[in-house]
């Protein structure tokens, strides 16, 4: 029974292509008023209004579909384009970043124009990699050391994007107090233990700039008959063997005098602001300068004393003078 049941379908199968291929060969035989064109005719006049409804049925579903599609489409454009967003604003941020510090770079290179440093002196570029935690001290870490070349007590030096006067963003940053083979550690001026010998260009009085706890600089140790007036620009003075001298480290920014004190008190306004230093330069002097040798910076507990002594008299004569309390003394002995 099954065998007959294929041998049927076979048979039907092969009738209707048998009687497909009559039909095709009459209608290409017959003109258009034969019975085969007749009955196509008559055929699609009756099937018209069912397509007819039927698409009218299908439009719906047809223009979902089509909403649907869209809709993905447009959900995929704009996850792609959000993509693109998120790459190119990041491009855009990287090239910011890359062209501010460039532009810190040329001032940097700016700086080194200056004539400023003694003849000879190299320069090396260095990117802060880390600061003092704390409040209590005032310090950054670079990414140079002595590989580069780099020892301690050498001066530093850097530039930040400030405005007004017209080394205003270029001063001095401190100096080199530790060094590793690929790091060094930078105390800042604005440091409580740093001190800094300075002069004041115009009226060229001399004292110590020192930092404080607060970041604050004061320049202490002017004498008060010595007129300074607001805005005059400090400088290094170049004494202490570390910092060569007339590099830029700020303006006086007030002037005030205590009856009880012999000197001056004078605020300092940095030209740095040494909260956004990313990059500074150390200076490499040359050791034909004289700026080699340890710090022997003038602090306010340091003694200086000479003596004197004449012969034909026998008199010896010895002054001591005390930083911290601006006492002199002399002693006198004649022989």
């Amino acid at each position: 029974m099954p065998r007959n049941k294929v041998a049927w379908r076979r048979f039907v199968f092969v009738a209707l292509i048998i009687a497909a291929l009559a039909v095709l060969t009459v209608s290409f035989r017959e003109t258009e008023s034969g019975p085969v064109h007749a009955v196509q005719q008559g055929t699609a006049g009756l099937l018209a209004p069912l397509q007819s409804w039927g698409a009218r049925v299908a439009k719906p579903f047809q223009d979902g579909y089509d909403w649907v599609a869209t809709l993905w489409s447009a959900h995929k454009d704009a996850e792609r384009l959000a993509t693109q967003v998120q790459v190119l604003q990041g491009e855009l941020v990287k090239l910011q970043e890359q062209g501010q510090e460039n532009q810190r770079l040329k001032s940097l290179l700016g700086f080194q124009d200056k004539g400023t440093f003694p003849a000879g002196t190299d320069f090396l570029v260095a990117r802060v990699t880390g600061k003092s935690p704390t409040r209590w001290q005032a310090w950054i870490q670079i990414d140079k050391g002595t590989d580069d070349g780099l020892r301690v007590d050498q001066a530093v030096v850097g530039a930040t994007p400030l405005a007004g006067e017209s080394l205003a963003g270029k001063g001095l940053v401190g100096k080199v107090i530790e060094v590793t083979a690929h790091a060094a550690k930078v105390l800042l001026i604005t440091d409580s233990e740093s001190s800094v010998a300075a002069k004041i260009q115009g009226s060229r009085a001399e004292g110590i700039v020192e930092g404080s706890v607060s970041g604050r600089l004061s320049m202490d140790y002017v004498d008060r008959d010595i007129s300074v007036d607001p805005k005059l620009v400090i400088v290094t003075s170049g004494f202490g063997g570390v910092y060569p001298a007339d590099i830029p480290i700020g303006i006086v920014a007030n002037v005030g005098e205590e009856d009880v004190n012999i000197y001056k008190e004078i605020e300092v306004q940095p030209f740095l602001d040494f909260r956004v230093l990313e990059e500074v330069m150390v200076l490499l002097v040359p050791e034909s300068s004289g700026i080699t040798g340890p710090a022997a910076t003038i602090r306010a507990t340091g003694t200086t004393s000479t003596t004197s002594t004449t012969g034909t008299t026998g008199t010896s004569t010895t002054t001591s003078t005390t930083g911290t309390t601006g006492t002199s003394t002399t002693t006198s002995t004649t022989g």
